[in-house]
């Protein structure tokens, strides 16, 4: 698995966070074929948790 973050600052306070990943073999096969989709949900709650820190 690789994964790669791209976080940049934007104009008004604002904030982009690009994220792109790469997966082989037989596990990563496997949680692609699941639904719902794992790492999607993971990675969605992990932009989740980033918007609650910030907005504290």
């Amino acid at each position: 698995m690789l994964h790669a973050w791209l976080v940049e600052d934007l104009p008004g306070g604002r904030v982009r966070i690009l994220t792109q990943e790469t997966q082989i073999g037989r596990p990563a096969a496997a949680l692609a074929a699941e639904r719902p989709d794992p790492m999607l949900n993971g990675h969605q709650a992990w932009l989740d948790g980033l918007v609650t820190a910030a907005s504290r």
